[in-house]
């Protein structure tokens, strides 16, 4: 039987963005001191999605990774600040650009979620099964 082959991309929306989501939504409500509602509408997400993320009932998979890499983290912490930051803006002029900066951040974050599967002893990559 051949076995589904799932790109590092796929993998990645399944199961590494909904940590990134949780832990940006960790840190807009603890740190920025936002309200979940607010949150939730930033995120694209219901304030409902916003408590599990933050009771660690969505997205867990990989929060402690997150939060435990400093690099990962930064990144993380940077999406989150972007966020606040377009969140803030009247215009949305520069939506495209702030965008592109999320995009980017996302694609550091997942890759360095990958080098440490590598370090910590994964002979494959951490995408594949």
């Amino acid at each position: 039987m051949h076995q589904k082959i799932e790109l590092p991309c796929e993998y990645a929306a399944k199961n590494i963005f909904p940590s990134i989501r949780a832990s940006i939504a960790k840190i807009l409500v603890e740190e920025y001191k936002m309200s979940k509602y607010s949150v939730a509408k930033m995120l694209g997400a219901t304030p409902a999605a916003v408590s599990y993320y933050i009771s660690g009932k969505r997205g867990e998979k990989f929060v402690d990774r997150i939060i435990r890499d400093e690099e990962i983290y930064s990144i993380v912490r940077e999406a989150a600040s972007l966020l606040v930051e377009a969140h803030e803006r009247e215009e949305k002029s520069d939506e495209k650009e702030l965008m592109g900066k999320l995009q980017v951040l996302m694609c550091k974050a997942c890759s360095r979620l990958n080098m440490l599967a590598q370090k910590y002893g994964c002979p494959a990559l951490m995408f594949t099964r």
